[in-house]
């Protein structure tokens, strides 16, 4: 079913009245939403090729569901969005597992970096889970880059996808028309600069430690995410050039190859991917398995609400768990 009004929800998204337009409501969403304390337990995983992952657990009673998450870029699973959706889920008496993608807590141990189309960590975590852990279910969440990550995977799984359903927010489904709206005016002097101040030391180090892996003085010399994605995203992870990466790597072209119902939550203000940037005939053609949830209002993973800052509204979170407690349709 294709949705534009935000009908998805038993409780449509009604921004802020403090927090108007694209740009507060995307800063509002990281300075004014409170960082729960919730207990975790972190475990450091050796992945097949050699490297390593953390994941933060969120334990549970068993047999319960276990909610999979994927933060954005830049970062590391150690956010407030995370927080408060596994502040939701403990409520629930459910499990959790966020995942730190390799490299973003420490340095990981080979060039490779976290990307947008870094799937094989998120399969091999996935099934790591799956023979470990007792659960009644495997649901994932994708927050930006890490949307991108779990809708490119659930295409390349396809009916083999080994969880029961998936949500993502704010997701760049067009690695190469986000890069370009990120490069420009407003975006590149707050977003871009602020994304790049994070990512450049960890590229720089493998510079360092990796000799003739990338060119130093023109990844410390990138002011845009399309230069670094060249210089550095590319040059690290096999691509050949920063076109190859966004091609490969974008989940628009494995939208229509998803066999699990999926929610995409989504602003139309979004100043990464606007409304007239989104995938509308892609997600149109997979009627059977894809949800577009659109707002008018929200920005890139704010979806602010409520009557005061610091105590907002949990649209966005009880959103994400009211459509993994919901009847799937019946594709038998």
């Amino acid at each position: 079913m294709f949705l534009n009004t935000g009908a998805a929800s038993n409780r449509p998204f009604k921004p802020a009245w403090w927090c108007p337009g694209a740009h507060i409501q995307t800063i509002a969403g990281a300075l004014f939403r409170a960082d729960p304390n919730v207990p975790l337990r972190q475990e450091r995983l050796k992945t097949p090729d050699g490297d390593f992952i953390v994941l933060d657990w969120l334990e549970g009673r068993e047999r319960t569901p276990l909610v999979v998450i994927l933060h954005g870029l830049g970062g590391s699973a150690n956010v407030t969005y995370v927080h408060t959706l596994l502040e939701k889920i403990q409520a629930r008496g459910w499990q959790a597992v966020a995942v730190n993608a390799r490299g973003s807590t420490e340095p990981n141990l080979l060039p490779e970096t976290n990307h947008g189309g870094q799937t094989k960590d998120l399969d091999w975590t996935i099934r790591t889970i799956l023979e470990r852990k007792k659960a009644d279910k495997i649901y994932l969440v994708g927050f930006s880059i890490g949307g991108n990550q779990s809708l490119k995977w659930l295409g390349e799984q396809g009916a083999g996808a080994p969880v029961e359903k998936a949500v993502v927010v704010s997701v760049p489904y067009n690695l190469e028309t986000t890069v370009r709206n990120l490069d420009k005016g407003f975006n590149q002097k707050v977003y871009t600069s602020r994304m790049l101040k994070a990512l450049k030391p960890r590229s720089l180090d493998k510079a360092t430690r990796f000799p003739g892996s990338l060119d130093a003085k023109k990844v410390a010399e990138a002011k845009t995410f399309e230069v670094y994605d060249r210089e550095a995203t590319a040059r690290l992870n096999g691509y050949k050039d920063e076109i190859d990466y966004w091609g490969q790597s974008s989940s628009e072209n494995f939208l229509d190859k998803i066999r699990r119902p999926t929610l995409l939550i989504h602003a139309a203000n979004d100043p990464l991917l606007p409304e007239r940037d989104l995938p509308l005939e892609e997600i149109k053609s997979n009627p059977g398995y894809l949800e577009l949830l659109l707002t008018r209002d929200g920005g890139h993973l704010g979806f602010v609400s409520g009557k005061c800052p610091f105590r907002l509204d949990d649209w966005l979170e009880q959103t994400i768990l009211d459509f993994f407690t919901t009847a799937a349709p019946n594709h038998s």
